[in-house]
């Protein structure tokens, strides 16, 4: 099944430019993962990212987060701040749950049919 991610990473100071650097990392180990259905990452302040990821399948979060490309740039993210807040929606496996228990992942109501995966999502369209 389907879920989405919503992370705020609470930035150290002085560490910024470093989180900035990896994050843009693992932008590109995602592109390794076609289960990563989205992944974005946006800077409300200097010292504040907010991420929004989709996974289409626990299989592809998986993956993702096991691949050797990602390991030391999530690392160095994990380190380089002070707080990190992660809500989910949708419902992941045990295997997926325990993962993202050290994130200290919250879980959110979604309204019934809310959040579903277009089955016929086509990457490549141009419509």
């Amino acid at each position: 099944m389907a879920f989405m991610l919503k992370i705020q990473w609470d930035i150290k100071v002085g560490r910024e430019a470093d989180f900035r650097a990896n994050q843009a990392a693992l932008c590109k180990v995602m592109l390794d993962h076609p289960g990563v259905i989205c992944y974005h990452a946006d800077y409300p302040s200097s010292r504040v990212s907010q991420w929004t990821e989709i996974y289409a399948t626990d299989a592809a979060f998986e993956a993702h987060l096991a691949n050797e490309k990602g390991r030391v740039p999530l690392a160095t993210l994990i380190d380089a701040c002070d707080k990190i807040t992660c809500q989910c929606w949708g419902n992941p496996n045990a295997r997926s749950k325990e993962i993202l228990a050290g994130f200290g992942t919250t879980y959110q109501e979604t309204a019934e049919n809310a959040f579903v995966l277009n089955p016929r999502a086509d990457k490549d369209s141009r419509i």
